[in-house]
Formats: structure tokens, C-alpha cells, sequence
């Protein structure tokens, strides 16, 4: 079964192919997953853009804890909508480093 990691990268889908040789960044549009989803997904990582200091990218982050821990837990419940819609297809992962 194909596998998808859901991770957040600046500039990049939040959605990445992962196999023995390949490893390739995923629109969310191009799966098997609902509009909203894909808006959503699209929406979170432009949340994740916005934390990237591009002149100390060092000191790139959220500006406190509790905007970190609702970044995490919104990747959380997509992660699980993902693996629901996605379910059968592919075989969903998550990682979430901020």
C-alpha cells in the first residue's frame, strides 16, 4: 500500500509520498480527499509559512506555547480525517516537529 506522511515544511504541501526510493511533496488536491479537506490541509500549512522568520530563520516559531499546541492539535484531527478519507488507499503517517 502506497504511504503518505502528513508534516509541515516551509513552502512546501503539508503531505509528502513516502517509499523505499521515492519521497515527493503531494498537493491535496491531487488525492481522494474532499475539498474541505484539502482546503484545510493547504490552510495549515500556510499557518506553518507564517511562522518562518526568513531574516533569523534560527529563530523561526510560533510566538508562544499555546499557538504551538493548537498548530499540533489542529495536525492532529487532520491526520485523522487524512487516514479516514484516505483509508484502504494509502496507509497515513504523521510528523510534527515545531
Amino acid at each position: 500500500m502506497k504511504k503518505i506522511k502528513l508534516m509541515p515544511d516551509y513552502h512546501c504541501f503539508p503531505l509528502w509520498r513516502i517509499d523505499d526510493d521515492i519521497c515527493c511533496n503531494i498537493d491535496p488536491y491531487s488525492l481522494p480527499v474532499s475539498n474541505m479537506l484539502a482546503e484545510e490541509l493547504i490552510n495549515w500549512a500556510n499557518e506553518y509559512d507564517k511562522t518562518l522568520n526568513m531574516n533569523d530563520p534560527v529563530n523561526s516559531g510560533f510566538e508562544d506555547t499555546e499557538k504551538e499546541q493548537a498548530f499540533i492539535d489542529k495536525g492532529n484531527n487532520l491526520f485523522k480525517r487524512l487516514k479516514h478519507e484516505l483509508r484502504g488507499q494509502y496507509t497515513v503517517v504523521l510528523k510534527i516537529i515545531v
